[in-house]
């Protein structure tokens, strides 16, 4: 089904949700629903839910992209410090003989 023409699969990193602006619009509408449920009917709660849903404007879904491009950003640079650390580390080599010694070293 999600090989028909025009459609397009996404995958998303499993435990990233940073990097996914469904998230945040999912937050914005669980926030909305949260502040205005004053009855705790299942009725109730599913129209909350589609008014929340109506109300994620095509301004809160730039400023949700713009958000995960600066939080994959920041795991870019992150990502590149770590590995030219790694790359500059000294190899360090502990040789195991299995002679002991009467001093300590400590």
């Amino acid at each position: 089904m999600a090989k028909n023409p025009g459609h397009t699969v996404l995958r998303f990193t499993p435990y990233h949700c940073e990097l996914n602006p469904i998230e945040l619009a999912w937050a914005m509408v669980k926030t909305y629903v949260k502040q205005n449920n004053t009855t705790f009917k299942l009725d109730d709660v599913k129209k909350l839910q589609n008014t929340a849903i109506d109300r994620v404007t095509s301004e809160n879904w730039q400023h949700f992209i713009e958000h995960v491009k600066t939080e994959e950003n920041k795991m870019t640079e992150v990502d590149r410090n770590m590995d030219e650390i790694i790359d500059n580390l000294e190899p360090f080599v502990l040789t195991i003989t299995g002679e002991t010694s009467d001093s300590s070293d400590f």
